[in-house]
């Protein structure tokens, strides 16, 4: 059986955004399921060399993004860290990292356009409002890989493609694990495209497809580039 990867004290600013990225980077490189249990708020407080109080608020974060589910005398379980139930299993052998990117930029895109179709104007602006979370913490040169995955898992939500939504979510985990073993440390490398995930949901605000796409274009291809230059 392979080693779980262990939590990692952390000492930057916006404490309670960067508890719940710790965590939720825990989560998903160790390839936690719903259900799965968490070490208890002890444990992840000392290891994260933190307050149980601000433990509890980066905890509440993720509960509120339906990422946690917190059971007041059991202890915190994971509920959806990857945005739905898989079902279906493909596996996808010999494939290089320009096929993949291929891959998700053609799935990406057909679900902004099934936005455009589906969502309602309340959906929408849900988004927008996502993608401003993101953009007030970028003011502050904080990024967070769990605010981002909230934003793609409601833009996959309204967007009413479940087959879809699964190869993403598949897709979207295996380069997060690769990107945490690959990428930097410094998660301030990925704020350039917060800007872009803003234009994106303006755009659908604004029920402009075009731009949209253009938005998105930017935000795959700047992931994509990101992750191959960290690795060279």
């Amino acid at each position: 059986m392979q080693e779980k990867i262990k939590l990692q004290p952390i000492v930057k600013k916006s404490l309670y955004v960067q508890i719940s990225d710790a965590i939720y980077s825990y989560i998903r490189t160790n390839q936690l399921q719903p259900g799965d249990k968490l070490p208890s708020e002890r444990e992840m407080a000392s290891i994260l060399g933190t307050s149980r109080n601000s433990l509890r608020e980066g905890l509440h974060i993720l509960e509120n993004k339906g990422l946690l589910e917190i059971k007041s005398g059991s202890g915190t379980f994971v509920k959806n860290p990857y945005g739905s139930a898989n079902k279906l299993s493909i596996h996808l052998n010999g494939c290089s990292k320009e096929e993949i990117y291929q891959l998700q930029t053609a799935l990406e895109q057909q679900m902004v356009k099934n936005v455009f179709l589906y969502a309602t104007t309340e959906e929408k602006q849900e988004l927008l409002d996502r993608a401003t979370e993101m953009s007030i913490l970028a003011e502050s040169y904080v990024y967070s890989h769990a605010v981002d995955t909230y934003f793609h898992n409601k833009l996959y939500e309204i967007a009413r493609n479940t087959a879809i939504r699964q190869l993403l979510d598949s897709i979207r985990a295996v380069r997060f694990s690769s990107n945490e073993e690959n990428v930097s440390d410094n998660n301030s490398i990925w704020l350039a495209s917060v800007k872009d995930h803003y234009a994106l949901a303006q755009a659908i605000v604004e029920n402009n497809e075009t731009t949209a796409l253009e938005a998105l274009d930017r935000i795959l291809k700047y992931s994509y580039e990101v992750s191959n230059n960290e690795q060279q």
